[in-house]
């Protein structure tokens, strides 16, 4: 990991729309996949929505299509998170998250899909191993889909969540599980939480 490393035009306008809807002060990582042959940025704002907690989004992530029929989906994909600031292995979970995206050979990736064992991977957390896909409703209103000219830009927002959460979601789909989740009042910033079954 390198701090502030410099990013290209198109993906500093992305980051300056994540950053205004995140709000404070930004900063952008730049993080390397084991054999270094891809890279992604992680900006950062701390204390933002709140004190004590950060919020995340990839950079570069976009630069990858997905596939859609037999062409590339009209939108191209960004990660965003929240998590607690003392969860300073966070970032690397996202960055692996972005690395399983690009390694996907353009796998179509949308809100109720789950990237497998990147918390895991990372020994992040003891009860939560898989990152969950979900709109970024966290910043509903301030992280839409952005025009950047060349394309189209979304964010899918990554909670961390437990196996027994991944087996009721691949049996009930993702409204029961975000009903579920919303009747418990899961605090997604924390990697510690119980999980809900």
């Amino acid at each position: 990991m390198t701090n502030d490393e410099p990013i290209s035009p198109e993906n500093k306008m992305i980051a300056k729309y994540a950053a205004q809807a995140f709000g404070g002060k930004p900063r952008v990582s730049e993080y390397k996949n084991a054999s270094e042959t891809l890279s992604v940025g992680i900006l950062y704002c701390e204390d933002r929505p709140q004190d004590g907690l950060t919020s995340y989004s990839t950079i570069k992530l976009s630069d990858y299509p997905m596939k859609w029929a037999d062409g590339e989906y009209p939108t191209r994909l960004e990660l965003a998170g929240l998590a607690l600031s003392s969860w300073k292995i966070f970032p690397n979970v996202l960055a692996t998250a972005a690395f399983k995206v690009m390694h996907s050979g353009g796998g179509l990736y949308h809100p109720g899909s789950v990237i497998t064992d990147c918390v895991k991977e990372h020994d992040a957390s003891i009860t939560l191993p898989h990152l969950y896909l979900t709109v970024p409703f966290l910043w509903r209103e301030d992280l839409r889909t952005l025009d950047c000219g060349t394309k189209q830009v979304s964010w899918l927002l990554a909670v961390p969540i437990s196996k027994a959460e991944h087996y009721f979601l691949s049996q009930y789909g993702d409204t029961a599980f975000e009903r579920v989740l919303e009747s418990q009042s899961v605090d997604f910033s924390n990697p510690h939480r119980p999980s809900v079954f």
